[in-house]
């Protein structure tokens, strides 16, 4: 992928969806009158300004939807394409792999770079599940193969390796309050939407007591998994510009350099991040102690704990300006937004490599290289 460079990117808010972000009673529902298409769009034109490109410069879009249901699902990116002014011309395909469809999106347009059938290429991402009917959205993170949750799943690992609520719980923690203090950071992530500027589900005081106190996340008895110490479930829309390194005309935030997609057996689906990047790893040549920062979506806070620890890693370069915990996980949007804050973070640190991954439902996990520049 030495011949893909990643231009620029954008994102949207993430409003915590119309149920409220994590069941602590938080209002939600800001963006609940826009679809993915428009939250995508809005990301992809702010995306386009920040490479000062304009729309009809575009030859292909890859828009990642967990869900695709609705009267646009199947057409995802061609009407992203569309809302986002770019012309007929401009081709679009549909991608999806659950929590992992930001970064397919991304591979995806990297891929019609690499081989030539586009110079300029966009990936985006979105999902709205305030646009949802809860009885499809609900069932969705049950997996029928094995019968389980695939936070259950964490939680299992979590039992196993003796991960206590309290280690959970300070790490929710430690999301929110880093989330808040990269405010400034993030404004630089962000293009407002609907009188929104800056995601809404971050804890304005994060205290030890409220995840203390949160609500239990299963029913069962389980005194570790809570809605305090899971990702928030948030509308939102991300972009990123990839282009060849002709058509980048010496422009460019950084380089794909690896990506790799594995597959896990389903009751263990919140451990597919680790092999995926042991994989990325290999392809790039590189060891995980030569990488500066990490974006692992925090989907649960036990899983991006026990990956830390399986990849024997660094905390402290793990999600620097907190995660999906505090901002949300929009689904098709996470992969995409996890890749342009790592981009950001290296350049403003003046550090090369980083590395993306998500554990995905269903026992998936994919993982990406990349590389300022």
């Amino acid at each position: 992928m030495n011949d893909v460079l990643i231009l620029a990117g954008a994102r949207t808010p993430f409003a915590a969806w119309s149920f409220g972000a994590t069941g602590r009673g938080t209002p939600g529902g800001a963006f609940k009158e826009l679809d993915p298409q428009d939250l995508a769009a809005a990301a992809l034109k702010g995306a386009l300004s920040a490479a000062s490109l304009a729309p009809r410069d575009v030859n292909f879009i890859a828009f990642g939807n967990m869900y695709q249901v609705g009267p646009y699902g199947c057409y995802g990116a061609r009407y992203v394409g569309h809302r986002a002014g770019c012309p007929p011309e401009t081709a679009g395909v549909a991608v999806g792999l659950a929590c992992g469809t930001g970064l397919l999106a991304l591979t995806t347009a990297a891929g019609a770079v690499a081989r030539g059938e586009a110079r300029i290429a966009a990936a985006a991402g979105a999902d709205a599940p305030s646009r949802l009917r809860r009885d499809i959205f609900v069932p969705s993170f049950t997996d029928i193969s094995c019968g389980k949750h695939i936070a259950k799943t964490a939680e299992e690992r979590a039992g196993e390796a003796g991960l206590s609520r309290a280690a959970m719980d300070a790490w929710a923690l430690r999301s929110h309050a880093k989330a808040r203090a990269a405010a400034r950071l993030r404004a630089a992530e962000i293009v407002p939407v609907a009188g929104l500027s800056d995601d809404d589900a971050i804890l304005e005081a994060p205290e030890a007591a409220r995840f203390e106190t949160a609500k239990l996340l299963f029913s069962d008895g389980t005194t570790t998994m809570t809605h305090a110490n899971v990702h928030g479930i948030v509308d939102g829309g991300a972009a990123l510009i990839l282009a060849s390194p002709k058509a980048a005309k010496g422009r460019a935030l950084g380089r794909l350099v690896s990506s790799a997609l594995v597959g896990v057996p389903p009751e263990r689906m919140a451990y597919a991040a680790v092999p995926a990047v042991r994989q990325a790893l290999e392809q790039a040549r590189w060891r995980a102690s030569e990488v500066d920062v990490w974006e692992i979506n925090e989907t649960y806070a036990a899983q991006v704990l026990l990956d830390t620890a399986e990849l024997g890693l660094d905390a402290e370069r793990v999600n620097p300006n907190g995660g999906a915990i505090a901002l949300g996980h929009p689904f098709g949007a996470t992969g995409v937004r996890l890749v342009h804050t790592l981009l950001l973070e290296l350049r403003r640190r003046s550090r090369r490599r980083g590395v993306a991954a998500i554990s995905v439902g269903g026992g998936l996990g994919i993982a990406v290289c990349v590389e300022s520049l």
